[in-house]
């Protein structure tokens, strides 16, 4: 009788490690599961945010042309409005790129500058060439350039004046 009450024993303890090691493997693996879906979910919400237009909304003003001839690009929920004229209804914006699409085609305005200098590139035409910073920001650019056509106008100015 002693001696199968030793195997019982020795049988309890091995099941009861078993089921300790078996606990340990499930709650390790939840517990990975869980992290990896967290993590997942906290990948996926900075996306979105990251691709929210609201990052985008606002005035943008033309750089580096003369005040008469600057345009203004306005983004919003409702819409775009390009000089105060209503021109679509929506935009889409993936990060980097802004795509407006109207009756004249399809315009691709990409993000440049930095956080402090928050800037627009067309790049779709590419003629003319144009430059857009955010409302706000214009103390950080020349909003007149000071391209070779200002210098040519500047030493023809001159020229005349002096004769």
């Amino acid at each position: 009788m002693m001696a199968s009450q030793g195997k019982f024993k020795t049988n309890v303890k091995r099941h009861s490690l078993m089921t300790r090691i078996t606990f340990y493997k499930y709650a390790f693996s939840t517990a990975f599961a869980l992290l990896a879906v967290g993590f997942s979910l906290l990948l996926y919400f900075s996306y979105q945010d990251y691709v929210h237009p609201r990052h985008v909304y606002g005035k943008w003003i033309e750089i580096g042309t003369p005040k008469y001839n600057t345009e203004v690009l306005t983004l919003n929920a409702n819409g775009v409005w390009r000089n105060g004229r209503f021109v679509t209804t929506q935009f889409d914006f993936n990060g980097q790129e802004i795509t407006i699409q109207t009756g004249n085609g399809i315009a691709i305005y990409q993000l440049s500058g930095t956080f402090e200098s928050p800037q627009l590139k067309r790049v779709n035409p590419k003629m003319p060439l144009q430059r857009f910073i955010k409302q706000g920001y214009e103390h950080t650019v020349d909003m007149e350039g000071s391209g070779s056509a200002n210098n040519r106008r500047a030493v023809l100015s001159q020229h005349f004046k002096e004769k």
